[in-house]
């Protein structure tokens, strides 16, 4: 088997190497796995820079999520997942930039066959987050209007397709023009972009007299913030959801107390970590249906082998990327070019 591990602390290409070993057999209660696809993640560089909340114990495998077929059971493992499509929960007991992996069953869940593998290895992060950030905070309805910021990342993307599909409209602001016009492709009900200027204005002026229920950021820092919460309900909901500049969000004490907007954070990882595996398994399959009709989906940038790990994270990394970085395995690995455009 081949993987990715962390050798050391960093986010650059030294700080991973390429580790080949023999494939391991199964315990009793697990699974093996011959992986399809896996992304790389924002935070997997927080991962490896020791700024996360799962702390590395070097060498560390890599990769939080992916999607893959079981090749093998243990003895305690339901037999009947051997030939089964999976995916590889986020829980960071096993590495998935690996060609094969063995992980504990109650670590994967079955999903689709018909469904394209580079989107299904997205499903345990962003679109649960996604799912989430628009069923725990307040109670929407068609027609009530959500803001979310960053609205171009992998999370935006699967926002505004769940909102969409439940008839809930999106106010979406973006840095770019080139990010505008691919968020209004995406069906978001009405698009700024933030140049700096009067951005709580423009916001306004987009909502001709409506409120915000919920606003979801993962930009952070007190500008964006501060400006839009004028336009969000009394008794709102204010969710941060990330943090590209890597500061935290600033809510204006007026709006916290004189209209109750409640501020809340969400690091989906918990759920997968604690909730009941009814409701796991529920969700993802919900998801996992969407991926397949098509509703879900995030914009893949390039596909790389293992063997250009170092090329995948650098490319993962490039500021003016536009589409996920993920690492492909066995047929879906042949389905692109590693390296291209997707």
């Amino acid at each position: 088997m081949s993987r990715i591990l962390l050798a050391k602390l960093g986010g650059d290409a030294e700080s991973f190497r390429l580790d080949d070993a023999p494939v391991p057999a199964p315990g009793p209660g697990d699974l093996l796995v011959a992986l399809e696809a896996a992304p790389i993640n924002p935070a997997d560089f927080l991962l490896s820079n020791g700024w996360y909340a799962v702390q590395p114990e070097l060498p560390f495998a890599m990769g939080a999520e992916g999607v893959g077929r079981v090749i093998a059971a243990g003895s305690a493992a339901d037999q009947a997942l051997v030939g089964r499509r999976v995916l590889v929960l986020p829980t960071y007991e096993q590495g998935t930039w690996a060609d094969r992996i063995v992980v504990p069953a109650r670590n994967v869940v079955t999903v689709g066959e018909a469904a394209d593998a580079l989107q299904l290895a997205m499903l345990g992060v962003n679109p649960a987050t996604a799912h989430h950030l628009l069923n725990r905070y307040v109670s929407l309805k068609p027609g009530d209007w959500i803001g979310l910021t960053l609205a171009n990342s992998a999370v935006g993307q699967n926002v505004i397709a769940l909102a969409r599909r439940a008839g809930v409209r999106t106010l979406a602001v973006v840095r770019r023009e080139e990010a505008a016009e691919h968020v209004r492709r995406l069906g978001a009900d009405a698009v700024i972009v933030d140049d700096g200027e009067n951005l709580g204005d423009k916001v306004a002026q987009a909502l001709d007299g409506a409120k915000l229920r919920l606003l979801l950021d993962g930009i952070g820092g007190a500008d964006v913030v501060a400006q839009v919460a004028p336009s969000i309900e009394t008794g709102g909901a204010f969710v941060t959801f990330s943090s590209v500049t890597g500061q935290p969000p600033l809510m204006p004490l007026g709006e916290l107390v004189y209209r109750e907007i409640s501020v809340h954070g969400i690091f989906v990882i918990n759920w997968v970590w604690n909730a009941p595996r009814e409701e796991i398994e529920q969700v993802y399959a919900e998801l996992s249906e969407l991926v397949e009709k098509g509703v879900l989906g995030a914009s893949v940038e390039a596909t790389y082998s293992l063997g250009q790990y170092r090329e995948a994270i650098a490319h993962a990394q490039r500021p003016e990327r536009s589409g996920k970085v993920l690492f492909t395995f066995g047929q879906a690995g042949q389905a692109g070019q590693a390296g291209t455009p997707r």
